[in-house]
């Protein structure tokens, strides 16, 4: 009998799984393609398939705990001394377990279950609220979306109808399980019906006839809204009437959403939930009678919230009341004004960033050539005298600085400041040359620039505010750039062939010098040696004869074996007694 419930519930429970699943994969196709629609969609999904999981934990099993009595017998007999001790442990082991029991026979598990289901209810709730309000603002244009996105959404719409299907031929299983089908199949309709509308904004951004994130989004959140809204008020009423452990119905009114045996309409809702039966005759004399009031209560209260404007942050409001321009902007912020065609606020990015180019416009970024076209439209500035020419490139960045005088003071402010500007430009390049300017520095031209610019605007209360000028270029004219860059280049050859000679002088004359130097100190050097050489002869001749004079036999002997010395060199001596034969003596090389 329990298995046959539980089979009854697997068609609710497994349809709500794969819609979480689905709403968890479409978050993630979201950080794929910051698409906002599709990670809307998910929140979409999320919120009533959360809330209604958390019913399924009001049929989790819980008993009570009862109360057993606890019987201790005393033997009649005696105890032994040895299992003393192991009768001791059980009575505490007792005491313990029945200590345990009755807390536990006290706690409610229904009233556990039921504030836990509640608990997690009301954190999926208000988390999913959170998440929700603040991506309402995360929409981008740079989002990537291909046909295979679309493809898979496609898919997913076919899931929804066979879900739907399965859970139609489940209405007979009972108030429960029917109940629970009744509000997957409404958060199912929902979501076909979210996708039915992003499908085709992704086919026409595709094929690239229009952009409809904006209205995507815009009809998503009706949806989520509607969404969260029905499911409050039927969690709530079911919770007062005690039927969200029995008849859990907190389905939400959508079309797509009818089948046999159960209709989803607002009208079935009301009914079910108010107990008036609107296809009486009474309430339908009552529905006419508050149908018109109601439409033109709807209708005041949309005309009123046209007059709700939110400024955000780095803008400014215009404000018109009666067609006539308020003195004081809007600032950041949410602000009541007049409703149409009453008032009327124009919104301006005073801090953005705006550029306009004085001189010519290149129509393609880098480095400029002078002998080279730079854009569709190259002025020529006359300098001084009237007969010279330049082509100038000057960047000046600008902001709205006073809202106010933006839009009173000139029609076209913009038109202003690059006259300004022009003007300017004349009135520095009239008085000089072209080889000055070229030379001139390009940060302080253009820091000069931008002060006397500033002046100039703000004597004229355009309301714009100068942010930077950048001289990007200054060359000559387009007919002469090529002519005058020859002759800038013969003019540095000339100066480099000068360099070269002035360094090869330079080198030459080094190297006489060098020679020179070392010439004369070789010369000074034989000059003193040659000096001190006569000096050691004529000190020697000296010594010599002093020598003679004082000891003549010595002195004379020594220079005979001098003279004997240096005559005969390294030649062999023999020297033999005065009583030789001389006969048997023989003088000449003795050979082998």
């Amino acid at each position: 009998m329990k298995n046959n419930k539980f089979r009854k519930l697997l068609p609710p429970l497994i349809s709500l799984i794969v819609a979480i699943a689905c709403g968890i994969g479409m978050i993630y196709l979201y950080k794929l393609t910051k698409y906002l629609p599709i990670y809307l969609l998910g929140l979409t999904l999320l919120l009533p398939s959360a809330v209604n999981l958390s019913l399924f934990i009001l049929k989790i099993p819980t008993k009570k705990k009862e109360k057993e009595a606890v019987i201790i017998e005393e033997s009649p007999e005696p105890v032994p001394e040895e299992k003393k001790f192991q009768n001791f442990l059980r009575a505490v082991g007792r005491a313990i377990k029945n200590f345990f029991s009755k807390i536990c026979g006290k706690i409610d598990g229904e009233k556990i279950i039921r504030y836990l289901s509640i608990i997690i209810a009301a954190a999926s709730f208000a988390a999913i609220q959170y998440f929700f309000a603040i991506s309402l603002k995360a929409a981008t244009s740079l989002y990537t979306v291909n046909y295979a996105y679309a493809v898979l959404l496609i898919a997913l719409f076919l899931v929804f109808i066979v879900l739907d299907k399965w859970m139609l031929h489940n209405e007979d299983a009972g108030e429960y399980a029917s109940a629970l089908g009744s509000n997957v199949r409404s958060i199912l309709a929902l979501a076909r019906l979210a996708l039915i509308l992003m499908i085709p904004a992704m086919f026409i951004k595709l094929l690239g006839f229009y952009e409809l994130q904006k209205y995507v989004v815009i009809a998503i959140a009706i949806i989520f809204y509607w969404s969260s809204l029905f499911t409050l008020l039927s969690y709530l009423a079911r919770g007062i009437r005690h039927e969200l452990a029995s008849v859990p119905d907190i389905r939400i009114p959508a079309p797509f959403s009818g089948g046999s045996g159960q209709d989803m309409g607002i009208l079935s809702y009301l009914e079910e939930n108010t107990g008036i039966t609107m296809r009486g005759l009474w309430s339908v004399k009552l529905m006419g009678k508050l149908i018109i009031p109601s439409l033109i209560f709807a209708f005041l209260l949309f005309w009123i919230s046209t007059g709700f404007i939110e400024i955000g942050a780095g803008q400014q409001g215009a404000l018109y009341n009666f067609g006539k321009l308020q003195s004081e902007p809007l600032e950041p912020g949410l602000h009541l004004t007049l409703p149409w065609p009453f008032g009327k606020t124009v919104i301006y990015n005073t801090d953005s960033v705006s550029t306009i180019t004085i001189g010519y416009r290149s129509d393609t970024s880098g480095d400029n050539v002078w002998t080279q076209t730079h854009g569709s439209e190259e002025y020529e500035l006359l300098l001084g005298g009237g007969e010279e020419l330049v082509s100038i490139n000057l960047c000046i960045e600008y902001k709205i600085g006073d809202l106010n005088d933006y839009l009173v003071n000139c029609a076209r402010p913009e038109s202003v400041l690059e006259a300004s500007a022009y003007e300017l430009v004349a009135d520095k390049t009239i008085t000089t040359d072209l080889n000055t300017l070229l030379s001139a520095d390009r940060d302080e031209f253009a820091s000069a620039f931008m002060v006397d610019l500033k002046e100039k605007i703000k004597e004229r209360n355009t309301g714009l505010e100068i942010v930077s000028v950048v001289l990007e270029s200054i060359h000559p004219p387009l007919g002469i750039a090529d002519i005058y860059q020859r002759l800038v280049s013969a003019e540095i050859e000339a100066q480099t062939r000068i360099m070269y000679a002035e360094a090869f002088a330079a080198v030459r004359v080094l190297e006489a010098e060098t020679n020179y130097s070392q010439t004369v100190s070789v010369a000074t050097a034989e000059r003193l040696n040659k000096i001190a050489a006569a000096q050691a002869e004529v000190s020697e001749f000296m010594a010599s004869v002093a020598a003679d004079s004082s000891y003549s036999d010595a002195y004379r002997y020594y220079k005979y074996l001098n003279a004997v010395k240096n005559a005969y060199g390294n030649a062999n001596i023999i020297i033999v007694s005065s009583d030789i034969d001389e006969s048997r003596i023989w003088y000449g090389t003795i050979k082998n």
